[in-house]
């Protein structure tokens, strides 16, 4: 119940007779429901010309007395019609009186009119006009808001003086421009280059010792040949041209930085030289000729540096410079230019408005310095036909960005020819309140990039410009000479200039496109600026956490969405504790200046710190808004403030604080705003257009009695302010006002809806609120029982409003809309749209097979590379015997007993640090011990004999401190020359047993998979760098030696021997010639593992890409142990297999028992089951086992060599093996676990940012557990380091056995952090991504490292010309990327996985609607045409629309899944525990079929009702156990299982109880 309403007026206080009326009724509601009767709205018939004169007259007895006479006539007629002929003779009296009158009293009216007019007479009320019939009006039902019945005058305002004088030019130009068409020169360039200057004529004496090459700089020319820019100026001023540019085009520090120099003292002489030189010109013409004057221009060119756009492709918030730097260069060379004598200023070829601000900013700094304005012209450049800069603005935006420079003229110049520039000038002259100039190119250019225009063709092109009246001056840019200028000057001298003309008052800002705001005076709320709040840390917590964890990225979609759901201007504010002001306002001003969708609005910089404010203005091309400025410290401040953001040409937000503080009540706020804008407007001439006040909207309902009235202050305080203020703007931070209901959104944004409703009714033009919001939330729609309780607070209407509106607010469902009001517990209101258009095509049916175009034929891969004549000697030999490897080489060499000084030598005997024990260093010391050895092995039967180099690198040597590059390479060209000279001799012995040298490279004593550091599990003592250089330098000395082959050996660590085999592709491809590589890995236990952890088919997985001729493992166990491993191995492998086990396992003293026979025997075994195709020894074993086993062997057929399936192989600890079901995928599918993905995960992403990689570690562990197959790895963050967090939490990810079970994805947009996460991991990866975006020789030679690494490889469908977005663009690009893959780099095709883009839909953009049937149906096509390949897609993408919605966004992922998985989908990047748990056949039916009707474009309103229905869902819930708002859960108990009856805690009987103690007292 209400305390003390307020009485609306109208409201009767006395009764009075009337006929059939109730009452105490209004005299409004008398006439109106006397006029629906008369109207015949409900019943009854009347003369409507009655009507008509009765809402004329306006008086309550008329409106009465026609009610009364309306009564009669129903009842007596007769009665009714005598009252009538009675009034029409008073109707025709005054008739009479008013033709008799009029003459008389018409000029009494003007006389005191123009009285009243010249005293000034004050504004008197104008009470609203009450006709009959009418309703009540607005200020009846809301008096709180009535305007005053008395008013003070509008202040006289003194019109602003520029405190600047102008120089004499501007009088003698403005009067030439009045009568004709002014001529301005042509080309500096096109005329130097008839010249033909060679470079040492550029040099000249200053410059001949210069460093750099200097031709084609022709700005110095003012300094090394003065005399041919002399004769070019004098050529155009005898052509005709009145203007003359200087030639100082590129004369700044920046732009001569090209050049080496960038001295201050070089560019001022440029400068002042250019100026002399044109001004000496001038002159001289001007004598000859004073009716003519001639004027010197400083041209001020747009450097080679853009403020607006960035160099790097992958940083768009990057600039190359500063608007400060570029504001330096400018000031020192308008200094130099003034110093020189130019009459005026032309800054010219403006192709990023930013650098013309920054050139406005210089100019307006020096001429407040030097106390002297002089002219000021302005010249924009258009790209193409679009009619935009570089930059991207359209010339009108343009204008609005530099007209706060009052430039004495503006055009457009270069880049067109003049046909293609009339409409661009047209409108610039539309828009412009100056003199429009023009000085297009000699046509457009031919294909060798020159000009073939003709002066009197280029006249007759421009002429055009002089029919239509568009310009005041005409030159010529590029390609024109003085012939194309006195073309021009004749042309023109008929015709009569373009009139300068104003334009109307608005306040002009712009984007990268213009924004007049022209109100609708008597409906505000319909041309209300939204300003959008979302990306100002203070209205928006996800901008603010997007911001503080650098995911600027993020930050920039929110920017995105916001103009989408219809923000006028983008408000940025970063006033946070948290960030760094000025730098966060810089980085995302520049990002979002790159993104033209986001950009083509105007901005509203934010910030109560005014240096963050001003980073902000330095980063926008457009007319911003700057927020703001104020009283608060003090008048001196403030006109510093105004006059800084004047000079940037903003306009300004002023709030409503003075030196006492923030104004809250109606006066306040008035008297601070008038003193605000007479200093604005008197003292700084700031145009009352651009200035916005905020009055600051404070919060109500607070339940404190001296806030109640602020929504009504604030109210008529904006209207008075507007009318105090002419012109001025009214603004205000909406959010403000009802931030004691935060957290019940219908209440708060109800609020918003009424306030702006009453506030735009007073005049408010614009306000910070959430541009969506407000467009939903219609006044006229709000709920009218929580409209009543909303305005009766905002208006002040009763005392206890605040308390009814908490109660109210306390029964409403929180989250509802005001306009779909629910109470608490209610369910939503929900009707399906009718549909609309749907279809039943199955837009994803597979086509018939005869309107498929057929698979291409592919040219299989040829290596380039030509083998080795080993390579067919070995081939042949394996395919008939098993060949013998030889023993032992330590074991061998402990017979010789040698002392350390055996092992010195003569070479080390004064070496520092012992050397027995370091074998590999006998081939030095001791070649005689090395050479009878291999000769041993060699008389036993060995067919292979291996190099004593199993630690010669330059890391394993570090052991020793031989770790220099000479050492080892004399080792291993030692050690393979003895080797070799073996092998020769015994195979010209017998050439029947031809003997092979292999170069042994050993596992060095570094491991790249396992930290030596307990306390730190991600460190790694070297880098796999490092060792493939040390291995390359071994193969290199090794090759060069003499070898047959190449054996990597003793693999402990899959990645060691990854960068061993890295590093013989890298040899094999820098010497054109491949040699027979073996490989074998080594198991520490019966577990079957390598000390690094990987299973043996993991291991083979890893290293296959090599394509090795032969596999095998050696050393770690006895021939038994070794049987199940090398029998999985032989299975695994498509190659030859070996094995060299120990002689049995070691004795307590470490040594080895087993004789050569018991070895033989123990190793029959292999031979009996076929595994093997050679053998040999390893720890224990001597010349006798290997003779051993060469006589065991010799009875026995080799294994056969056999094909395995072709299938994608990869690999973590344990090996992953894809055999797709080709009937059903979704049973196939690979989940590629996104939670370790930064884009996939904010809470993995605040882990690496804040460097808990532990934290990082347990989400890679949870993944795994719920079901990932596959991790995916990506660091692509603006706050991260991607190469060292990819590093160091892959290292972290191989050391925890748990996670790195599975293979990685190696993933991101950066190559060289994708190789740093590939030299990390010993399993065979996937790698995403590489495409043509970079064209194919990038391409290539990305897929060539990546097949180095032996890494499957993701492409994305993007090529030079973009992301392929339609089916056909997926296929094409797709099957260009294959054909280059298998027929040029030789990848496998099951080891091409395509990510064909699954891209957004639902966004209510009709060309994104087809885009999840694009996807799925080019998934068919290429799979079709591209045998063996892979798709894959990060699916989180598909319903990004509906992210916060959890029921919609997975039913989305699970029906997309289901239906591209039938068209072939293999893999997906995806949360897999929900991907496991949303099984598409238990998606709720309702939700699926809207789902359903959006993903395969169904219908065209299908996005509509998907938001229609999504509304009235619980966010939180699970598309398998749906719930509607305000729904409780689902419950249902559990079966009982196992029920007791028996009661557990009933006595127990006396018997069976034990007796109670005896207790010793």
């Amino acid at each position: 119940r209400r305390q003390n309403p307020a009485r609306a007026p109208g409201v009767a206080r006395t009764t009075f007779v009337r006929i059939r009326f109730s009452r105490a009724e209004s005299s409004a509601d008398v006439a109106s429901r006397a006029h629906e009767r008369a109207t015949g709205r409900t019943g009854g018939s009347g003369p409507l010309a009655m009507v008509a004169i009765a809402r004329a007259i306006d008086r309550a007895e008329l409106r009465l007395a026609y009610a009364k006479w309306y009564n009669l006539a129903r009842v007596d007629p007769g009665k009714a019609a005598m009252q009538v002929l009675v009034f029409w003779p008073l109707i025709a009296l005054a008739c009479a009186l008013f033709v008799v009158a009029t003459p008389i009293l018409a000029p009494l009216a003007i006389g005191y009119g123009f009285v009243l007019q010249k005293i000034g007479a004050g504004e008197v009320e104008e009470p609203e006009v009450r006709k009959f019939g009418d309703a009540p009006g607005y200020y009846d039902k809301y008096p709180a808001v009535k305007p005053k019945g008395t008013k003070t005058p509008v202040p006289k305002y003194t019109p602003y003086v520029d405190p600047l004088k102008k120089t004499a030019a501007f009088d003698v130009i403005e009067g030439i421009m009045q009568k004709r068409v002014m001529v301005i020169d042509g080309a500096m360039g096109t005329a130097v280059q008839k010249y033909k200057l060679s470079e040492e004529d550029f040099r000249g004496e200053r410059y001949k010792n210069h460093t750099h090459d200097l031709k084609g700089n022709n700005d110095i020319l003012v300094l090394t040949k003065p005399e041919v820019i002399r004769e070019i100026h004098e050529a155009y001023l005898a052509a005709g041209a009145d203007i003359l540019e200087t030639n100082t085009f590129s004369s700044t520090m920046i732009a001569q930085a090209d050049y080496e120099l960038d001295k201050k003292e070089e560019v001022r002489d440029m400068n002042l030289a250019a100026a002399r030189l044109a001004k000496a010109a001038c002159v001289k013409f001007t004598e000859q000729n004073p009716d003519k004057p001639r004027f010197a221009a400083g041209a001020i060119g747009p450097t080679n540096r853009t403020l607006s756009v960035s160099p790097s492709v992958e940083n768009p918030a990057f600039r190359a410079c500063t608007f400060d730097e570029i504001v330096d260069a400018y000031y020192e060379q308008i200094e130099a230019l003034v110093e020189g004598g130019v009459d005026m200023l032309l800054v010219e070829t403006i192709f990023d408005t930013l650098n013309a601000k920054a050139a406005i900013f210089a100019i307006e700094k020096f001429f407040e310095a030097h106390g002297e304005r002089m002219p000021l012209f302005i010249s924009g450049t258009i790209v193409d036909n679009s009619g935009r800069t570089l930059s991207g603005q359209t010339n009108e935006a343009f204008w609005n960005s530099v007209n706060h420079a009052k430039p004495m003229a503006i055009g457009l110049n270069c880049a067109l020819g003049a046909k293609d520039m009339v409409p661009y000038i047209e409108n610039l002259s539309k828009c412009a309140d100056c003199w429009v100039f023009a000085y297009p190119n000699a046509g457009l250019p031919n294909a060798m990039g020159g000009y073939d225009q003709k002066g009197p063709e280029m006249a007759e092109d421009c002429r055009v410009f002089m029919d239509m009246g568009l310009l005041n001056a005409i030159g010529g840019c590029c390609g024109t000479t003085d012939e194309h200028i006195k073309s021009l000057a004749d042309m023109v001298s008929t015709y009569a200039p373009r009139k300068k003309h104003g334009v109307k008052d608005l306040m002009r800002i712009s984007g990268l496109e213009p924004f007049n705001y022209e109100p609708n005076e008597k409906d505000y709320r319909k041309t209300f600026i939204n300003l959008g709040e979302r990306c100002n840390v203070a209205g928006s917590s996800i901008f603010k956490k997007a911001v503080v964890d650098g995911n600027f990225e993020k930050a920039l979609a929110i920017a995105l969405k916001q103009v989408e759901h219809g923000a006028h201007v983008i408000d940025i504010n970063m006033d946070d504790g948290l960030i760094d002001g000025e730098s966060a306002m810089t980085r995302f001003v520049n990002l979002l200046v790159s993104e033209p969708d986001a950009s083509k609005v105007p901005f509203m910089i934010d910030s109560s710190k005014f240096h963050v404010v001003e980073a902000g203005l330095k980063c926008s091309q457009g007319k911003c808004i700057m927020n703001s400025i104020s009283l608060k410290g003090g008048e001196k401040e403030f006109l510093h403030h105004a006059k800084i953001v004047k000079r940037h040409g903003a306009a300004v937000v002023v709030m409503a604080f003075d030196e006492d503080g923030q104004a809250a009540t109606e006066a306040e706020k008035v008297r601070i705003c008038c003193r605000a804008y007479k200093l604005l407007v008197e003292q700084v001439g700031f145009n009352p257009q651009d200035i916005i006040f905020d009055p600051n909207i404070l919060t109500i309902g607070t339940g404190m009695e001296e806030h109640n009235n602020y929504g009504v202050d604030f109210i008529n305080a904006t209207r008075e302010i507007k009318r105090l203020c002419p012109g001025c703007k009214i603004s205000g931070g909406v959010s403000n006002l009802a931030f004691s209901f935060r957290g019940n959104e219908p209440v708060r944004r109800a609020f918003h809806s009424a306030f702006l409703y009453h506030a735009c009714k007073a005049g408010m033009d614009m306000g910070i609120v959430n541009a969506q919001q407000v467009e939903e939330d219609v006044y006229e729609k709000i709920d009218k029982e929580l409209l009543e309780y909303v305005e009766d607070v905002l208006l002040n209407r009763c005392s206890n409003a605040t308390e009814r509106m908490l109660e109210f607010a306390a029964t409403l469902d929180p989250k509802s809309h005001p306009t779909a009001l629910r109470k608490l517990g209610e369910a939503p209101k929900f009707e399906a749209s009718p549909k609309q258009n749907y279809t039943t095509e199955n837009k994803i049916a597979p086509k018939p097979a005869s309107e498929l175009p057929p698979v291409p034929k592919y040219t299989p891969y040829v290596d380039p590379l030509k083998k080795t004549a080993a390579f067919d000697v070995i081939e042949g030999i394996m395919q008939k015997r098993v060949m013998v490897i030889d023993g032992a080489m330590g074991t061998a060499v402990q017979k010789y007993k040698l002392s350390e000084e055996d092992f010195r030598g003569e070479r080390y005997k004064n070496h520092t640090h012992d050397l027995k024990g370091n074998n590999d260093i006998l081939v030095l010391t001791k070649p005689e011990v090395i050479r009878e050895i291999h000769e041993a092995y060699l008389a036993a039967g060995a067919d292979i004999l291996e190099t004593n180099t199993f630690s010669s690198t330059m890391i394993a040597q570090a052991d020793y401190e031989l770790d220099k590059k000479e050492e080892v390479r004399d080792m291993n060209l030692a050690a393979a020359r003895l080797a070799k000279a073996a092998c020769v001799k015994f195979t010209e012995q017998n050439p029947d047993k031809p003997r092979f040298a292999a170069g042994a490279i050993g596992p060095t004593n570094r491991t790249l998979s396992v930290s030596p550091s307990v306390e730190n599990p991600a460190f790694r003592a070297c880098t796999f760098d490092e060792i493939v250089d040390a291995y390359y330098e071994q193969i290199e000395a090794l090759v060069e030696g003499g070898v047959d082959m190449l054996l990597v050996e003793t693999i402990f660590d899959t990645l060691n021997a990854k960068a061993a085999i890295f590093a013989i592709e890298k040899f094999f491809e820098a010497h054109g010639e491949r040699m027979p590589l073996f490989i074998s890995g080594t198991i520490v236990d019966n577990s079957g593992r390598t000390l690094s952890g990987q299973t043996n088919e993991a291991f083979w997985n890893s290293v296959n890409h090599a394509k090795p001729m032969a596999i095998g493992l050696n050393c770690a166990l006895g021939a038994k142990d070794m049987v199940p491993y090398i029998e999985n191995l032989s299975k695994c492998a498509d190659c030859w297999v070996f094995a060299y086990p120990n002689a049995g396992l070691p004795n307590a003293m470490g040594g080895y028992d087993q004789k050569g026979p018991e070895m033989a025997e123990d190793c029959r075994v292999f031979m009996d089951m076929g595994l093997l195709n050679a053998i040999g020894g390893c720890c224990g074993t001597t010349d006798e086992h290997i003779k051993s086993l060469a006589d065991m062997v010799s009875t026995y057929a080799p294994r056969k060599k056999h094909g395995v399936k072709d299938l994608m192989r990869i690999s973590g600890l344990e090996p992953f093996n894809y055999e797709p079901n080709e009937k059903d995928y979704r049973k196939t599918f690979i989940n590629l676990g996104e939670r370790c993905n930064v884009a996939g995960s904010s809470i993995f992403k605040k882990a690496v940012v804040d460097g808990n990689f532990e934290k990082a570690l347990a989400i890679a562990l949870k993944q795994v557990e719920h079901g990932a197959h596959v991790i995916d790895i990506n660091m692509d963050d603006g706050l991260i380091d991607g190469e060292s967090a990819m590093t160091r939490f892959v290292n972290l990810l191989v050391s925890e056995p748990d996670a790195s079970k599975v293979p990685f994805m190696i993933d991101s947009s950066k190559f060289h952090v994708v190789e740093a996460g590939l030299k990390c991991s010993q399993g065979k990866c996937i790698m995403n991504s590489i495409s043509l975006k970079g064209g194919e020789k990038e391409f290539l030679h990305h897929a060539k490292i990546v097949k180095r690494h032996g890494a499957a490889v993701v492409v994305m469908a993007f090529d030079e010309d973009g992301q392929a977005a339609t089916e056909a663009e997926k296929v094409r690009i797709c099957c260009r990327a294959y054909k280059l893959l298998v027929e040029q780099v030789g990848f496998n095709p099951q080891d091409i996985i395509f990510d064909p883009n699954i891209l957004t839909i639902g966004t209510g953009m009709e060309e994104h609607n087809n885009y999840g049937v694009d996807f799925i149906n080019a998934t068919r096509e290429i799979k079709r045409l591209c045998p063996g390949c892979k798709i894959s897609g990060g699916v989180s993408n598909l319903a990004f629309s509906f992210r916060g919605n959890e029921p919609v966004r997975r039913a989305f992922h699970s029906a997309f899944l289901y239906h591209a998985c039938k068209a072939g989908m293999d893999m997906g990047i995806v949360n897999a525990q929900q991907v496991e748990e949303d099984v598409y056949e238990k998606i709720d039916k309702e939700l699926l079929e809207y789902v359903e009707d959006v993903l395969m474009n169904r219908r065209p309103d299908a996005t509509e009702r998907m938001l229609e229905f999504a509304a009235t869902l619980d966010p939180k819930s699970h598309p398998t156990a749906l719930r509607k708002l305000g729904e409780a859960p689902k419950f249902e108990a559990s079966p009982k299982q196992n029920y007791t009856t028996e009661n557990k805690i009933a006595p127990k009987p006396a018997s069976e109880l034990p007796p109670v103690p005896k207790y010793t007292p």
